[in-house]
């Protein structure tokens, strides 16, 4: 098929799908197919330079945004109506030159609106950043992520190659000047850049699924011995996971009495979850490097635990779990999973990956999952996907 021949039968793909989506009923699903359609359109249209230099756009945009945010300016902006950059320059103490200039950035890419003689007003892309929770999480990656990861090459230039690998010589410990520490021991001597990232991190929780994959229901039958626990939260914050599951399971007549639900993490973490926060749930400090001590319990739950280490300690903490299960019991883990061929347009494990890799982390493939849990006396028995994006829970029984 001719170049011309792909583009026509592109945009009459396209055409078809628009046609059968309601916009009154938006299916998420379809809206994202029409979207991957949209970019594969683009990247058809558009000339290999023209590609090269809308990186350069990506930065700006992003640059502009956060200088924005942080002059207090989009707050500014009325919600409703329009407001002039000089009236903005008068209401945030901001050098309107440079108002304008960085305004502009954004009205060309969409984010506002120019309504001409340098009046402005909101879209509903602006708004997202006022109204949105996960901006905090946008923030920390901007502030903290993004500064390391222009760096990069100059790290390469400077380390040996398995450097990176070593979480105490992260590119985000030499960024920061902290190179013998990792990420989160250099935290704990930032408090308030910790207290900003387990904020950061409760919001970029809320936003990922934790129902809709594995059937927990499916485990009441089970369930019969009252002593035995149902599900152990291990490192499990705030409890707000737990908490969502536990309720599933009470709608469906589950009984999750006294030492059935228990979320397990350091005393600091726990000592900040108020007890009726999280009702009928069990707190158990401990440390995931030491032998687990709950045993023979349901459900081993870990979520967004392992994308945050390296193989070896995700090997050590993995171990103490099977340490303590019993031979019907299950670890399932909540994480990403990096498909073998990039699909859709969901790009969020991609970009979370280089975030993981520049402060000592990993996202990973089915085959490193399974090669990981194989080398912890686990196997992998199912991958329990979520349809809108790259979210999964990973059932593991012992080998």
């Amino acid at each position: 098929m001719s170049a011309d021949a792909n583009l026509v039968a592109s945009i009459e793909a396209l055409l078809a799908t628009a046609k059968g989506y309601n916009v009154d009923k938006p299916d998420h699903v379809a809206r994202v197919n029409m979207l991957g359609q949209l970019e594969a359109l683009h990247y058809q249209l558009e000339d290999p330079a023209e590609a090269m230099f809308r990186q350069l756009t990506n930065y700006s945009e992003t640059s502009a945004v956060r200088t924005l945010r942080q002059l207090n300016v989009l707050e500014k902006i009325p919600r409703e109506g329009s407001i002039s950059s000089k009236q903005l320059a008068e209401n945030t103490g901001a050098n309107e030159e440079v108002l304008t200039r960085l305004i502009r950035v954004l009205t060309s890419t969409g984010i506002l609106k120019a309504l001409g003689g340098d009046v402005y007003a909101h879209t509903s892309r602006s708004l997202a950043f006022l109204d949105t929770a996960e901006v905090e999480f946008w923030d920390l990656c901007v502030d903290e992520i993004a500064p390391v990861a222009y760096k990069m090459p100059e790290y390469v230039a400077t380390h040996e190659s398995g450097s990176i690998f070593n979480p105490r010589q992260s590119p985000f410990s030499w960024g920061n000047d902290a190179e013998g520490k990792t990420f989160y021991e250099f935290l704990l001597d930032h408090p308030d850049r910790l207290k900003r990232f387990n904020t950061a991190m409760t919001t970029q929780e809320s936003a990922l699924p934790v129902l809709g994959m594995f059937p927990f229901t499916s485990l009441l039958k089970a369930d019969a011995d009252p002593s035995r626990a149902f599900i152990v939260d291990v490192a499990g914050g705030r409890g707000q996971s737990l908490l969502q599951i536990k309720q599933e399971i009470e709608a469906a007549g589950g009984n999750m009495g006294k030492g059935k639900v228990i979320l397990q993490d350091r005393e600091a973490v726990l000592d900040a979850v108020p007890d009726e926060q999280i009702p009928g749930v069990e707190k158990m400090v401990i440390d995931f490097f030491q032998s687990q001590p709950v045993k023979n319990a349901q459900i081993y739950y870990l979520r967004r635990i392992m994308h945050n280490w390296q193989d070896a300690e995700c090997r050590k903490i993995l171990q103490n779990i099977a340490g303590a299960m019993a031979p019907d019991s299950r670890l399932l883990i909540g994480e990403m999973v990096v498909p073998d061929v990039p699909e859709g347009v969901d790009k969020t494990v991609y970009w979370m990956d280089l975030c993981m890799l520049i402060i000592g982390g990993k996202e990973r493939s089915e085959k490193e999952f399974s090669a990981l849990l194989d080398s912890a006396g686990l196997k992998l028995i199912k991958i329990w996907r979520n349809k809108l994006g790259s979210q999964t829970v990973i059932e593991c029984h012992l080998k």
